[in-house]
């Protein structure tokens, strides 16, 4: 079975083609150097991106597979959550060719296609626990199975992927500051540190995001200068370990040490080195797999469909 994944929540216009559960091609238009003079998304602006990129980008994976127009069974775009523009143009483009070719359109949850992200590619193992820290939720699932996923605990507030955009931004990196902070990052740097709150407490992320905001403008207004190592690496180092202690709560509260994480912080360096320590079975997917891609959208549908 030849399906089509579509992939357009935010900023990135993904389209992948797999065969059954291996991925034939993924290709990804990332627009986020174009977004450098905003500081960040402008969902009007995104929208149009995926406009211009979404038959690019369809016709380079068709070539890339090696597979003809006609030979697709099926087709997986993501309905939901993102920036409803963005959905839109993704949502036409999936219905129109579906329609066209005259095959099932499948919508399908973007948070899905990262929970399962880190078994594309091969067949996941159930149950286990997952973590999806990106730019649009922070949340923690258990996973049963494909099409039986509980949400644990989520954030109230910002996700840490925006966090950690808003924070480079402060700090003077181009959007996006996360991959910026991580290439910077010095341990023993990290020596700003604040008191954590209650592990079984929902994620909250705008407190800590104020005080280092605060702290990098006291800085810039007295001295006009920021520490930008310092002050990113203890930034980091603190929103990973918040994450760390969570899943330590919930490993021993749901005794499991299976975890599975996704979305685009899951390529975090520190936070990579943490979570081997704490579960004998960690599964993160591939670095081409943790941002927002198609692949992850049509392998949900594929392990849904089962």
């Amino acid at each position: 079975m030849y399906i089509l994944g579509i992939e357009t929540s935010c900023d990135d216009t993904s389209i992948a083609v797999l065969k059954d559960n291996i991925v034939l091609s993924c290709v990804t238009k990332n627009n986020s150097s174009q977004l450098n003079p905003y500081g960040g998304i402008v969902p009007e602006i995104v929208a149009r991106f995926h406009e211009e990129n979404i038959v690019l980008a369809f016709n380079e994976a068709i070539t890339k597979a090696n597979i003809k127009i006609t030979d697709l069974n099926k087709i997986a775009y993501t309905n939901e959550p993102g920036l409803p523009g963005s959905l839109f143009v993704g949502e036409i483009f999936a219905k129109s060719l579906a329609y066209s070719l005259n095959i099932e359109c499948i919508p399908i949850n973007h948070i899905h296609g990262h929970i399962l992200s880190p078994f594309i590619n091969s067949n996941p193992i159930y149950p286990f626990i997952s973590l999806i820290a990106s730019g649009k939720t922070t949340s923690i699932f258990l996973v049963k199975n494909a099409n039986n996923i509980i949400e644990i605990t989520k954030t109230k507030d910002d996700a840490i992927g925006e966090m950690f955009d808003k924070v480079g931004k402060a700090l003077g990196y181009d959007y996006p500051g996360g991959p910026k902070i991580d290439k910077f990052f010095d341990i023993n740097k990290a020596t700003i540190s604040f008191q954590f709150p209650p592990v079984e407490n929902d994620f909250s992320f705008s407190g800590i995001k104020n005080k280092f905001l605060s702290l990098i403008n006291n800085k810039k207004n007295k001295t006009g200068i920021i520490d930008k190592v310092t002050i990113g690496s203890s930034f980091m180092k603190y929103s990973i370990d918040l994450i760390i202690k969570k899943l330590e709560f919930y490993k021993k509260k749901l005794n499991t040490e299976h975890i599975c994480i996704g979305g685009g912080v899951a390529n975090n360096s520190y936070f990579k080195q943490e979570i081997k320590k704490l579960f004998k079975n960690s599964y993160v997917p591939k670095s081409e797999y943790s941002t927002d891609n198609a692949a992850m959208i049509a392998f949900a549908y594929f392990e849904k469909s089962k």
